[in-house]
């Protein structure tokens, strides 16, 4: 009865971790979407700016056209959450993968020179 009763309170305790591991993750799923939807917000902002602030002609036209992708970019965001980005990141890799596979390594060799120039300057 002994080892029934610390099995129970055994069980009690990894049920009480799950839960409170689970609210955590919760919590951080919710402060990174308040977070992301605050950027595309940002970024829409920024792209209705853009479209504004566009002179006219060809070059001005160039502008526009980027300045609506941008802002159709920070609109998704804006109302996008961290799971459904993730989703359809998911996707795209498994319809993908050389592109995907080769997104990965320009993106990562780009961001491990940004740090080896940042380092370097630190060393100067």
């Amino acid at each position: 009865m002994n080892f029934d009763n610390a099995t129970e309170s055994a069980k009690e305790q990894l049920e009480n971790v799950k839960a409170a591991a689970g609210e955590k993750v919760g919590e951080a799923l919710d402060a990174a979407n308040a977070r992301l939807n605050t950027a595309g917000e940002k970024i829409s902002e920024a792209g209705a700016k853009l479209w504004e602030n566009a002179p006219e002609g060809r070059i001005g036209d160039a502008i526009g056209a980027a300045a609506a992708q941008v802002e159709s970019a920070g609109e998704f965001l804006a109302e996008a959450s961290v799971q459904e980005i993730s989703q359809d990141l998911a996707g795209f890799v498994r319809k993908h993968p050389l592109q995907s596979l080769a997104a990965g390594l320009v993106v990562g060799g780009l961001i491990g020179m940004a740090f080896s120039r940042a380092r370097g300057a630190w060393r100067a």
